[in-house]
């Protein structure tokens, strides 16, 4: 009977994760996290305060006037924000998507995908914000709003935009409803992640209220600290 058993155990396959894929698994993890804070960090310090769509490309001399006057302490923290958002956001939400795939693949497979759809616009917002905070510091505003309303007024960046706008929003409510179907993570915290879209999207922009936002995020933020952990206890 021992002998069964031993022979059963050294053909059993090996289920211990590789070095790599664990390293995988905390680097997206860490994106998980760190994502959904340096959203609401970035809301909260855009120099619009309160404002959800700051930096805002209706009005660019309101926007110069406030890059300009920005609180000159918090400007690095929010620069250095702008930088990292784009890196991390797309891996957050393969890494939150990976998370319920193996119960709820379709909804998990869509929600990434418009999650990288909703990653592609920050390329262009970091841009934006930083011509915003070059030309606060140069000069020459009436030149620069012409050169901003001229740029948007282009359909295809409409396009772009609305990519953020629709891609974060529904790429939340996807994720959020596969680790609620999936069980991986406890109901609350796909609850808050749920919860949040109305809050970042119709809630914020319809009140004009941006710390509404902010507490958006902040819930994915709390809704995706089980995610996290679930995807670094992953065995396969």
């Amino acid at each position: 009977m021992k002998s069964c058993i031993n022979e059963m155990k050294e053909t059993q396959p090996d289920v211990s994760v590789p070095t790599y894929r664990r390293l995988q698994y905390v680097l997206l993890a860490a994106c998980i996290l760190i994502a959904p804070m340096s959203l609401s960090a970035w809301l909260a310090l855009c120099p619009q305060y309160g404002n959800p769509a700051c930096p805002t490309n209706a009005d660019p001399l309101a926007a110069l006037t406030a890059f300009r006057a920005a609180n000159p302490q918090l400007m690095p923290a929010f620069l250095f924000l702008t930088i990292v958002i784009p890196y991390v956001y797309p891996l957050s939400c393969i890494g939150l998507g990976l998370v319920p795939m193996k119960r709820s693949p379709w909804l998990s497979t869509i929600g990434i995908a418009c999650g990288l759809v909703g990653s592609v616009p920050w390329g262009y917002i970091a841009d934006q914000t930083f011509q915003l905070n070059a030309m606060a510091r140069l000069g020459n505003d009436p030149l620069f709003a012409m050169v901003e309303r001229n740029y948007f007024s282009n359909w295809e960046i409409t396009v772009v935009a609305g990519g953020w706008v629709l891609g974060h929003l529904v790429a939340y409510l996807l994720l959020g409803l596969a680790l609620a179907r999936s069980r991986a993570v406890p109901l609350w915290a796909a609850a808050l992640i749920v919860i949040s879209v109305p809050l970042m999207g119709p809630i914020a922009y319809g009140s004009g209220n941006g710390i509404i936002q902010v507490a958006g995020f902040a819930l994915v933020f709390l809704g995706s600290i089980p995610a996290a952990f679930a995807l670094l206890k992953r065995k396969e």
